[in-house]
């Protein structure tokens, strides 16, 4: 017995091309379920449109050539009802629930939902790797980049000559990168340590994206801040590119996104904006004056003083209740944090679209989540001891006995840290 699992939206074709595999297989056959008609190899149409809607076990009936009455029979038109019972039984066929020399001629089918194929079948590290497949080896002279490595820490040159070399008009976003560190060998990527430049180039290009001035917030949770020079120079879709190409071309993620940022960026839906990212702290202060009112009079004097900013957003007007006052508040947050930076955020996602990179995060969004988003997995006691390795002395030495109290002492002291029975922390020790 032979077992596979389709998709209901395959051709019927993939179902008959699984069965002919079998290595006695007639040129002719027909497929059936126990109390169905039979399927003749000759059908057209999906899976699902020939009423196989869920698990079954399929009866294979192999049909010699030189028989001339069953010939006619699968030749006939589909929806012909000559298929009778002493026909089908003059076929060899082999049931599953009885015993037989050909069990080979049976399939077990088990329809599943595109969806379930796609989970069985797909991980973040089969997507990157079809993904990096469609990068052309051929670096053209236009992907050359030229960068200066900053002792400092400072990260502005690697982000000028990134943006300078993704505005060259026949720059190739297809194509692998050629880094040249010219303060270095000046000898270019491959040449001298088969991709070290270009990951070091990734890494550092990463941390520049991560304080370029497109991104506002936290280190960790940054979301998009409206730059008007920035979106006007394209500045956003270039960033997103080389996001991209950090992803798909190194397997670097950001790990600086908020959790906002990135559901936006796949199109999902998100949590309405609060104060807190505000981040016009003039302009936050005004906010939170009308909001924290105690009064109808309050919340309106809160509200003239803040006219000029509200008009400015469209979000002035006249209240009276204190219900009104909290819908005028949020509807200013709204825009302020999401609306005027609509524009920005759709450049910005439009850079995902590199070979294919927005599609797959559309798709697999959980997936992807771990290289966008900041990894929360508090660390456990087990993580630390996986970090060192223990050198022992010779065994039968005292040394060798205090070593290995040392060590116990040590587990025991990590697992008191996690189970927080004392007054240290993983985070702070």
């Amino acid at each position: 017995m032979r077992t596979r699992k389709f998709v209901l939206s395959e051709s019927i074709k993939a179902l008959f091309d699984f069965v002919g595999e079998v290595e006695d297989a007639t040129e002719w056959f027909q497929i059936q379920e126990a109390l169905s008609p039979p399927l003749r190899k000759d059908l057209c149409g999906t899976i699902f449109e020939r009423n196989i809607r869920g698990p079954t076990t399929l009866f294979v009936q192999w049909i010699s050539s030189e028989d001339v009455e069953f010939m006619q029979t699968i030749l006939a038109p589909d929806g012909n009802d000559n298929h009778n019972k002493a026909d089908y039984n003059s076929g060899t066929v082999s049931p599953l629930d009885q015993p037989s020399t050909s069990n080979e001629h049976l399939a077990s089918f088990s329809p599943c939902s595109e969806q379930e194929e796609t989970v069985q079948k797909t991980n973040l590290q089969t997507i990157l790797s079809l993904l990096s497949a469609k990068i052309d080896d051929d670096s053209p002279t236009s992907n050359q980049i030229n960068v200066v490595r900053d002792y400092k820490g400072n990260t502005h040159n690697i982000l000028r000559s990134t943006v300078q070399a993704f505005s060259r008009r026949r720059f190739n976003l297809g194509a692998r990168l050629d880094v040249i560190f010219v303060d270095d060998t000046k000898v270019a990527e491959g040449a001298v340590d088969c991709g070290g430049p270009t990951r070091e180039y990734l890494r550092l290009l990463l941390k520049a994206v991560q304080q370029s001035s497109i991104f506002v917030g936290p280190e960790n949770s940054k979301r998009l801040r409206l730059d008007s020079e920035a979106l006007h120079k394209g500045l956003y879709r270039q960033i997103s590119q080389m996001i991209s190409v950090c992803i798909i071309l190194g397997g670097m993620g950001p790990h600086f996104f908020s959790e906002k940022l990135f559901l936006q960026v796949c199109g999902k839906p998100t949590r309405p904006a609060t104060l807190d990212e505000v981040d016009d702290e003039t302009f936050k202060e005004m906010l939170c004056k009308i909001k924290e009112a105690e009064t109808l009079p309050e919340a309106k004097a809160a509200i003239d003083l803040a006219e000029d900013c509200l008009s400015i957003i469209g979000a002035f007007r006249s209240i009276s209740t204190l219900k009104q006052r909290d819908m005028l508040v949020q509807s200013a947050v709204e825009y302020y944090v999401d609306g005027r930076c609509n524009v920005a955020l759709q450049q910005f996602v439009d850079g995902f679209n590199t070979l294919g990179l927005l599609q797959e995060m559309q798709t697999h969004t959980d997936l992807f989540r771990i290289i966008f988003v900041e990894d929360k997995k508090p660390l456990r006691s087990s993580d630390l001891t996986s970090l060192f390795e223990v050198n022992l002395s010779d065994q039968d030495t005292y040394k060798r006995e205090l070593e290995t109290r040392t060590l116990c002492f040590w587990r025991d002291w990590i697992i008191d840290v996690e189970e927080e029975r004392n007054s240290y922390r993983f985070e702070t020790t």
